[in-house]
């Protein structure tokens, strides 16, 4: 028999876990996040993600991530592994969002992780995604279904190749084929298509490198056995109504290399964003130290967009607001961390606006900048021209590490045969790109957020004609 005290404990154990969100993110393009999983990202404590998730989405949300990767063949986490530490982190109470690519319930094992989270008495919600045979229809103009041409559709898989099924369909969609595709179109053959039957296979669908081979099966059997995952193959007539130059096609594709830059206008351009930083490699330690001892610096000196983004987001993660700083001067260097402050609600007792970055030490010292413990929010790398200029100006200066430079572990190499421009948003961007690639086609454009990025480009790669 039940008592009160039994029921009030069991209720508040059941308080005490937290709640998981199995999300689809959708095919590739961060857009076509639906702004339910939006609202559930930002909400969230813990995000665990695949390999098919695009790190530029993630990078949005201030939650702890876990990469949970894995390809065939290549496993970062295997499926129970991942199942354990979802149910882990839900049951230490938080708020766990499990984000896979496409939609969860259309080959996504969505269902063995439910399976889990119900064992274990684990609430759970399912936000759907946009499947990838949707989003490779759409962004290829190829219809899934089409009036006179086909009225059926069918989601199948190219794996185990030993049970690859036939069905009765007018079109045939058919999921990780990356090393079975002649597999699949043998299968085809021998259910009644023959060889001048209509087929397609698009890669890395709704993303910046997105590729569409189209033909007849016989032509498709001719080609080599194997393409880059991930990659689908769709079967039917429908796939007549495809064409080279369609709406997504036409677009040019940017690669923006750091944080802010160019408005590029999404009707013309399709941009893809690598960021140089990161704040998983700040100096937690010592971040916590300069925050708690925040009075003892008489000026807090921005240099940048990032120094005062990353530094404000250590102040409100360590329960502090803008109220604690009352004690220090604020001081920006250049127009673009001044702009950035006017975001956190702060406006800068001075803004430094140099015509020569060589002449720091007579700006600082004209503009009453000496004397003073000055703490100077920055990256692993702090410039040293700044610190020198401090310095040499009678201050006492204590670099703060509130974010790295460099690319992200799990960023995958931006393959440039699909990139007109190149945006460069800092000097330290472009040596960073420098780090892994070793050169830019002459055919790309590039373009630079200032002149003295662009003058770190043409040194590390050459003479080369710049378009502000």
């Amino acid at each position: 028999m039940e008592t009160k005290e039994s029921h009030n404990k069991a209720n508040s154990t059941d308080q005490n876990k937290g709640i998981v969100y199995i999300i689809g993110a959708g095919p590739g393009d961060p857009e076509l996040l639906t702004m339910k999983a939006d609202r559930l990202l930002r909400e969230a404590d813990v995000i665990l993600y695949d390999d098919l998730v695009s790190p530029e989405l993630v990078s949005h949300y201030p939650a702890l991530k876990i990469y949970t990767g894995k390809r065939k063949d290549c496993h970062h986490f295997e499926q129970e592994a991942i199942n354990e530490e979802i149910v882990r982190q839900a049951k230490m109470g938080r708020k766990v969002v499990r984000l896979k690519g496409g939609d969860p319930f259309v080959f996504g094992r969505g269902g063995e992780e439910i399976e889990s989270l119900r064992q274990h008495g684990i609430r759970y919600e399912i936000v759907p995604g946009i499947t990838a045979a949707h989003g490779a229809s759409a962004y290829s103009e190829i219809p899934l279904t089409m009036r006179k041409v086909s009225s059926s559709v069918a989601f199948c898989t190219g794996h185990p190749v030993s049970k690859i099924q036939v069905p009765d369909a007018d079109t045939l969609v058919y999921y990780m084929v990356a090393s079975s595709v002649h597999d699949v179109l043998d299968a085809v053959l021998n259910k009644g298509r023959n060889l001048e039957t209509r087929v397609a296979i698009v890669q890395n669908a709704t993303r910046y490198n997105q590729r569409i081979f189209t033909g007849t099966i016989r032509e498709l059997r001719e080609r080599e056995k194997s393409v880059y995952s991930p990659a689908l193959l769709l079967v039917g007539d429908n796939i007549s109504q495809f064409i080279g130059e369609n709406w997504f096609s036409k677009k040019k594709k940017v690669l923006l290399i750091g944080n802010g830059g160019k408005n590029y206008d999404p009707s013309d351009y399709v941009t893809v964003h690598l960021p140089c930083s990161s704040a998983d490699g700040s100096d937690r330690k010592m971040v916590q130290h300069c925050l708690e001892n925040i009075t003892h610096y008489q000026v807090i000196f921005f240099a940048g967009v990032l120094s005062v983004r990353h530094f404000f987001n250590c102040l409100f993660m360590s329960g502090r607001d803008v109220r604690h700083l009352r004690e220090s001067r604020i001081i920006t260097y250049g127009k673009a961390a001044a702009s950035e402050l006017v975001k956190y609600i702060v406006v800068p007792d001075f803004r430094l606006e140099p015509d020569k970055p060589d002449d720091l030490i007579s700006l600082f010292r004209e503009n009453g900048l000496s004397g003073a413990t000055v703490l100077l929010p920055g990256s692993n790398l702090p410039d040293s021209s700044q610190l020198f200029a401090l310095e040499a100006s009678g201050n006492s200066v204590t670099p703060l590490c509130v974010y790295t430079q460099g690319f992200r572990e799990n960023d995958e190499e931006i393959d440039l045969d699909f990139i007109d421009e190149i945006y460069f948003s800092s000097p330290s961007c472009v040596r960073n790109f420098r780090t892994v690639y070793t050169g830019i086609p002459e055919r790309i454009k590039v373009t630079t957020a200032d002149e003295h990025t662009g003058n770190e480009c043409t040194k590390i790669f050459g003479g080369r004609l710049l378009q502000g």
